[in-house]
């Protein structure tokens, strides 16, 4: 049998009907009589059996308001308390209408997001005071108070409930309390109350009060004579505090840091956070060390459409360790002076004129070692003092950018038997550079495809510096090669590409070159004149890629995979030019890597230019998941061959060049996410033998499980002599292996550690030990860490913390020292944030 549907348009039956029912409705609602809202009368009964079933009749409800079904949960605009609505319901009502009412069964009243819940209510209008009777229930928001009996005032929103349980969803506590006063829609006052965020099956600690207000709008609660028990032990009592509900920031006194260092003793800081605006915040930091005494220290952050940033400091007045005032300074500001950035305090579009200061300097060479909390902080060993400027041109002058800078530098030199390098200072830089691919994409004349810039790539800049050596510091660790007290560079680059890109291949033509000028002022005695240069270069890249389907491999994986097959090749021409006699100010070796194998220049900086006539042939396979692209694995293979042989040096000319370089090779593998490892060889062919390996490992097999294992051996080649600066024999520089984990013992017990070896020395160069143990409720860490900062110095630290969930915390935070030594490390989970609608009604 055909079904038929009917054909979209208008139908004069239809038509008809609807016709006649709004003319009569017309004319019947002349004569109807304004009446008052009313309920709905009762559906009358279907009395005849043969009537279908089926039939509903509606009846009029008049002007009563409804509740509709909606289809989902949403989020509905707020409603002031005296234009909402009040809405009953129950099993059955008893009493009079105005004068008093009892909701028997089921009962609940509801009004403006908050709900009423008993198993009796007795309500009277005139006094608007409802009394609830058997498990009693008042909800807002994510709080739940539950008890015996209660009293509220409906509209007032006021009342009282004795002996209640609370549940606030924000941050997952509980408690109960004698009495619960309810003094407006969101100041509850406890009297004689607990308060815990763990279960009750696991009631580990809980915080009891005299009194507790907990300010549901605020999210703040305040309370007197509180007592911390852990384990039914009193471990803390304070006779007033005040303390969040929520991740909200509010100034207060944050959670002490206690640990031991065994360069000051036992070691105490108290924060205090002041919340001085949205985008401004100052935290306070006192700290008390036993062996130095007691030190000031604050941090202040800001955050604006046109700036952001933070300045901080600290102060010794007197360290009884060395008798001296200690002290460091920190700030770091980006600004925007026009145009628009991308994002509050983000990132400068075309036309933005910008500055930053990034400015640190301590009080003497050891001040890191002494002080600082972290392994970073204690072996940094040089701090800058860096403001600079940007400008992005716009009209005609689009494609160019103007920066300029100024740069001094403060080098510690912690270790006597290590010397730093100090480099030269930079007053100041001013650079300017064009390119034909900075003006931002624009989309096609439909709109919906943008143009990608197209054809060749024009880059020229022009860079002028003036560098400045402090001759009156220490001159064991000035530069190498002649010292200049102060040298004028100019710098003049230009560079010309022709990309052609297609899935299959590509291949790049470029022609470039650079131009020097020096004007410097010798400080070394018998130091020649610093010679410039201009130097041209020429350089074609080249790749292929193919690809098949890997059947062979998805019985391993389990998945479709692609292996690829991608060979490159790289030719490079420079002509020689003699650069014995030209300064050294920013620059040193590139290193050799895979990168490096492929660049033009094998010097990082302006003042060397590699002579070149070499060309580098490479190869590289990788094993990718067909369906997601991730990349399982890949190993790469590359040698240089050089027909002439380099003679331009760091240190002057090259005496003897070798034509073939080392072999390059590196591999990656990562198995599924669980396992993974990276290598990296360079093998010398002439000396047969590797002058640098690279070799990490790491098995993950589930979060919270990892094993890490890393070795590293360099063998540096001899170096000629510069100047001043004498000639280095070839040498083992580094030796080092490392192992490191995280495994639970059982489901709430987790062991964390590292061990740091170094070969060379027979040391142990760092070494941790931690436990963490996670409970419903509260985490405890702690850790012992080892560290070798200098060659005479090792520092011991013990940390530990205990962390109440949803409270707060004690202790040293090893967190950070954790994640620094242990690769894969996952700290304990925060617990995830109520849902608005979690206790909806």
């Amino acid at each position: 049998m055909s079904h038929y549907r009917r054909r979209a348009g208008l139908c004069a039956p239809l038509i008809l009907a609807v016709t006649l029912r709004v003319i009569m409705g017309v004319a019947l609602s002349q004569f109807a009589l304004p009446v008052s809202a009313q309920a709905p009368a009762p559906l009358p009964p279907i009395s005849d059996p043969n009537k279908s079933q089926n039939t509903v009749l509606i009846p009029d409800r008049g002007e009563v308001t409804v509740l509709k079904l909606d289809d989902q949960l949403r989020v509905g605009k707020p409603i002031e308390d005296g234009k909402a609505l009040t809405f009953t319901s129950s099993d059955s009502i008893e009493g009079t209408v105005d004068r008093e009412m009892r909701l028997k069964g089921r009962a609940q009243i509801r009004r403006n997001g908050a709900v009423i819940k008993a198993d009796e209510i007795q309500y009277d209008p005139d006094t608007d005071v409802a009394d609830l009777i058997g498990n009693t229930e008042f909800s807002k928001g994510n709080a739940t108070f539950r008890g015996p009996k209660a009293r509220f005032k409906v509209d007032a929103r006021e009342g009282e409930m004795d002996a209640p349980n609370y549940e606030l969803r924000d941050n997952r506590a509980s408690g109960n309390a004698k009495k619960l006063t309810i003094e407006t829609s969101d100041v509850f006052v406890f009297d004689k109350a607990t308060y815990t965020t763990c279960t009750p099956e696991n009631l580990d600690w809980y915080f009891t009060a005299s009194t507790l207000e907990i300010d549901n709008e605020q999210k703040e609660m305040v309370g007197t004579h509180g007592v911390m028990r852990f384990f039914d032990v009193p471990i803390a009592y304070v006779p007033y505090f005040t303390a969040p509900t929520s991740n909200q920031r509010r100034s207060g006194i944050l959670a002490p840091v206690a640990g031991y260092n065994s360069n000051n003793g036992i070691d105490i800081t108290q924060p205090y956070y002041v919340n001085i605006a949205p985008n401004r915040d100052l935290l306070l930091i006192p700290r008390v060390m036993a062996q130095r005494g007691v030190q000031l220290g604050a941090k202040y952050q800001f955050l604006d459409k046109q700036y952001a940033g933070t300045l901080g400091g600290d102060y010794l007045p007197y360290d009884r360790k060395t008798g001296t005032d200690r002290w460091r300074y920190d700030w770091q500001q980006r600004q925007n002076f026009s145009g628009d950035l991308l994002g509050l305090g983000g990132i400068p579009i075309a036309g933005a004129w910008t500055g930053y200061a990034n400015v640190a300097r301590v009080s003497d060479n050891l001040y890191p070692t002494d002080f600082s909390q972290s392994i970073a902080g204690a072996v940094t060993s040089q701090f800058r003092q860096e403001v600079g400027t940007t400008k992005n041109l716009t009209g005609s002058l689009s494609n160019w950018n103007v920066s300029a800078k100024a740069v001094t530098f403060q080098t510690l030199q912690p270790d006597p038997t290590a010397i730093v390098q100090s480099p030269y200072n930079i007053l100041p830089n001013i650079n300017a550079s064009y390119s034909n691919r900075l003006t931002p994409t624009v989309s096609d004349a439909t709109g919906k495809y943008l143009t990608l810039p197209s054809g060749p790539i024009t880059t020229f800049s022009t860079d002028y510096t003036r560098f400045s050596y402090n001759v009156n510091g220490n001159l064991a660790a000035a530069p190498a090669g002649y010292l200049y007290s102060q040298a004028d560079r100019t710098v003049i680059k230009g560079a010309m590409a022709l990309p052609q890109v297609t899935p299959g291949y590509y291949i790049t033509p470029k022609v470039s070159f650079q131009a020097n000028n020096y004007a410097a002022s010798a400080y070394t005695p018998g130091a020649p004149p610093a010679q410039g240069f201009a130097i041209p270069t020429f350089s074609l890249d080249s790749g292929l890629a193919f690809e098949r389907d890997a059947a062979e491999l998805k019985g391993f994986f389990g998945r479709d995979m692609l292996l690829t097959m991608e060979p490159r090749a790289f030719y490079v021409y420079t002509p020689y030019q003699n650069q014995a006699l030209t300064p050294l100010f920013d620059t040193t070796d590139a290193g050799f890597g895979v990168t490096q194998i492929f660049s033009e220049n094998t010097f990082v900086g302006n003042d060397r230019i590699a002579d070149n006539n070499k060309l580098t042939g490479g190869l590289t396979s990788r094993m990718i998941e067909a369906s997601t692209g991730a990349e399982r694995a890949n190993v790469t293979i590359a040698q240089r061959q050089d027909f002439t042989g380099q003679r331009v040096g760091l240190n002057g000319n090259i005496v003897n060049p070798t034509t073939y370089s080392d072999t390059l090779g590196s591999a990656s593998v990562r198995l599924l996410g669980n396992f993974s490892a990276d290598m990296f060889g360079q093998y010398n062919t002439q000396l047969n033998k590797f002058v640098q390996t690279t070799v990490g490992g790491s098995w993950r097999p589930t979060p919270g499980r990892s094993l890490n294992f890393g070795y590293r051996n360099v063998w540096t080649p001899p170096t000629q002599a510069l100047g001043p600066t004498p000639a280095t024999l070839a040498q083992t520089t580094t030796d080092q292996y490392n192992i490191s984990g995280q495994w639970p013992l059982t489901r709430e017990i987790s062991v964390l550690g590292r061990w740091g070896y170094d070969a060379l020395t027979t040391k142990t160069l760092n070494s941790l030990v931690a436990l963490e143990w996670m409970r419903d409720c509260w985490t405890f860490r702690g850790a012992y860490s080892q560290v070798l900062n200098t060659s005479q110095i090792t520092t011991t630290q013990v940390l530990f913390q205990i962390e109440f969930r949803g409270f707060g915390s004690a202790g040293s935070n090893p967190v950070d020292i954790m994640k620094l030594n242990v690769p894969g490390y996952m700290p304990t989970s925060k617990p995830i944030p109520p849902s608005i609608y979690e206790n909806y009604q």
